[in-house]
């Protein structure tokens, strides 16, 4: 699309794309000054190219399951298949496809990637055998608490989700060497556009999102983006009703065509009433395995949990001379938890006795501020052009944990009382747990991409990063400081046009706030990397591939020891684990008209001493989810399916007994008609053969996935 600025700034060709795919001043600057350049140079080895150094063009508009380019792992835009790392990605239109409106379902779509839904409120993500700590948006963020993720974060404010497996050294700072799940936002358009979806889903589920976006002034050089989300209805779960409201602004003003600025806020509000804590017990006191209907909870009505995320953002994108470009992001985030728990503790008897009652009340605040600088830029040297990153990251989290028990904790509760939640609301009292904490972190970082020669390129980094972290815990004061450095090294070679051989290395480290049994700190995991591969990109790059061999080493990583009901907390204790494994997938469009995304891994996780560990990761996993529009209806037919299936897992309890999951395989299906240009209906039918599973296996206690279900959803677009 070529269009042309009147009046304001009458000589600037909108030659390129924002992030959001819609053309702005300043990338129109980028575009005039790579021209200038390319039409400048004497030197037959140096190739300009007029583009936005790889900017990412919407997912929504490309209607495709892959992307162009990428800065995960390198902070320097590349192709997938220039990345010398395993990156995955879930488009928007895969999103909007299966109806994927949670965190939970999206991240179940991503090769490599697990979600352990251990109660109602609260998932662990997994990948290559070890704990995804690090979410970001739009490649800023810090490590999750407790590696969990509290509520149901909702996707309609981004355009897609790009996952980083391994270790992330130079993008995250500090983490496991897991994966870096990365959400791109959604950012306004310079031409208006909306779109509004209605649905309606199984147990009542009503679901109501709006998208609207454009310029707001004459010239086009301010665009705004409004997006907003209400949900409710039951659930499969006994007692459970979901609800949650989100609203998400953002605003991108053109101060001049090389200065961009942009401010965005978004809310988001998860209310969660009938909410579990612990789930329900694999095994009874004599080791044997327990079974339940997949809708049975022990959390009585009274029982809630509410999350509330609000999350601002500004950011300054500077123009610096032709080829390099300086930018500074600042994030504020304000994450507040507030519960009421009934948490059922003790071993279960064959005449169903031996578990007493545990009830909390508390409330969590985290208030997290992230100022991240960068400078991107190219030099031509020995005749060739090359890519250089340096920046500086700092963050500061303050975490503070107020609980209070319920009076009568400790009384016996039948077995039939537990499933039918009938443990009535205690009183609760003042707090009498305490836990705070301050944690700092800075750090300094630089990239580079060396063009070795027209096949070869080196990629070199370098992350240094001080961690300081103090608080008390029950009245137990701590103070705990760290630092590591984390290089990284990538080399790719083109063995042809389409295909790349490439291989990589880095380090990370992640300090923990996890307890062990004396309420200390565990203090740091330390992690590394090493992976090697074959990638391709085939239909002028519409598909991308990848084959991957890769090795991660943890060291003193929090492991759950226990739950001590005089504190009410979880204790841990520190361990080393190594994964090997092997990764397959493809992505993106065989046709225009069908799209695929799949991907299979097969996985060793080991400790010490060489015997398995994590066993509630799947040793094997495969996902396969395709569409077809078909032209015999004028293209206005789409049907899709998607299979997701994984190997045995299992958890043993010492000196109890083991509770085992088999494999299983969950199939949905999808089907949409383009009534016209501006209306479409969508079908979605899930877990279509109602396959009965654990969602995780992780602790001692678990939920059921859901059973069969499906939803309508009715969409308008302008």
């Amino acid at each position: 699309m070529m269009l042309a600025i009147a009046g304001l700034y009458p000589t600037i060709s909108w030659a390129q794309t924002s992030t959001d795919g819609i053309s702005n001043p300043v990338a129109a600057t980028q575009a005039k000054a790579a021209t200038d350049t390319a039409q400048d140079a004497q030197l037959p080895t140096v190739k300009v190219e007029a583009s936005t150094d790889g900017e990412q063009p919407p997912t929504g508009k490309t209607h495709s399951y892959t992307i162009q380019s990428t800065t995960a792992g390198s902070k320097i835009a590349l192709s997938p298949k220039e990345t010398p790392q395993s990156v995955s990605v879930l488009t928007r239109q895969q999103m909007d496809d299966f109806q994927l409106n949670g965190i939970n379902d999206a991240l179940r779509h991503v090769t490599g990637v697990t979600v352990e839904s251990y109660d109602s409120y609260a998932t662990d993500y997994t990948s290559r055998g070890f704990h995804i700590t690090n979410l970001q948006f739009d490649g800023v963020g810090i490590p999750l608490i407790y590696t969990a993720q509290y509520g149901d974060l909702d996707m309609a404010l981004f355009d897609r989700v790009e996952v980083l497996r391994g270790a992330d050294g130079l993008n995250a700072e500090t983490g496991n060497p897991s994966a870096t799940v990365d959400f791109i936002r959604k950012r306004p358009t310079y031409q208006f556009q909306a779109s509004g979806n209605v649905s309606y889903g199984s147990w009542n589920t009503k679901r109501i999102d709006v998208d609207i976006s454009g310029p707001l002034n004459k010239a086009g050089t301010v665009a705004a983006r409004l997006v907003a989300v209400h949900q409710d209805g039951d659930s499969y779960t006994d007692r459970l009703e979901p609800s949650k409201d989100l609203v998400y602004g953002v605003v991108d003003v053109n101060v001049t065509p090389d200065t961009l600025a942009t401010v965005g806020f978004s809310y988001e509000y998860n209310r969660l009433k009938g909410a579990s804590w612990g789930g329900l017990p694999f095994l009874d006191a004599s080791g044997q395995q327990l079974s339940y209907n997949v809708g049975a909870s022990m959390a009585p009505k009274w029982a809630y949990f509410n999350t509330q995320e609000q999350r601002a953002f500004a950011e300054l994108t500077q123009q610096l001379g032709q080829r390099w470009s300086w930018k500074t992001s600042v994030n504020y985030n304000d994450i507040y938890n507030d519960a009421k728990f009934f948490y059922p503790y003790g071993s279960l008897a064959a005449d169903g006795s031996g578990v007493n009652s545990y009830t909390s009340s508390y409330v969590s605040s985290n208030h997290q501020l992230v100022l991240d600088s960068s400078v991107t830029g190219k030099i031509d040297l020995f005749g060739r052009t090359h890519d250089l990153v340096f920046g500086a990251n700092f963050s500061r989290s303050q975490f503070s944990n107020p609980s209070a028990e319920g009076d009568g904790d400790g009384v016996p509760v039948s077995y039939a009382d537990l499933l039918a939640g009938n443990y009535p609301e205690p009183v609760f009292g003042d707090a009498t747990s305490h836990i705070n904490y301050l944690d700092v972190r800075r750090s300094l970082y630089a990239s580079s991409r060396w063009s070795l020669t027209d096949r070869a390129h080196l990629l070199l980094g370098v992350n240094y990063t001080q961690s300081a972290s103090s608080g008390s815990a029950d009245g137990s004061p701590y103070d705990q400081q760290s630092s590591g450095s984390a290089p990284y090294v990538g080399l790719t070679y083109d063995l042809t046009k389409q295909i790349t051989a490439y291989a990589s290395f880095t380090k990370i480290f992640n300090p923990q706030y996890q307890l062990n049994i004396d309420n200390q700190l565990l203090g740091p995991a330390r992690g590394r990397s090493a992976e090697a591969g074959i990638k391709g990109a085939f239909f002028d790059n519409r598909l991308n591939t990848a084959l991957t061999v890769y090795r991660v080493h943890q060291s003193n990583i929090a492991t759950s020891a226990g739950f001590n009901p005089s504190t009410g907390n979880y204790y841990y204790s520190g361990g080393d684990a190594t994964s090997q494994g092997v990764e397959a997938e493809v992505s993106g469009q065989i046709t225009r008209d069908w799209n695929i995304s799949a991907g299979a891994t097969i996985l060793r996780v080991t400790d010490d001493n060489g015997q398995s560990t994590q066993l509630f990761i799947p040793r094997k996993s495969a996902h396969l989810t395709t569409t077809y529009r078909f032209p015999y209806f004028d293209h206005k037919l789409t049907l899709g399916s998607s299979l997701r299936w994984q190997s045995a897992t299992s958890y043993v309890e010492d000196g109890v007994g083991t509770a085992t999951q088999g494999a299983y395989t969950v199939v949905d299906f999808m089907a949409r008609y383009d009534v016209n240009k501006h209306f479409t209906i969508t079908g979605t039918l899930n877990n279509a053969f109602n396959k009965k599973y654990w969602s995780t296996m992780e602790y001692n206690y678990g939920t059921y996935g859901a059973p069969l279900n499906g939803s309508v959803n009715l969409t308008w677009r302008y």
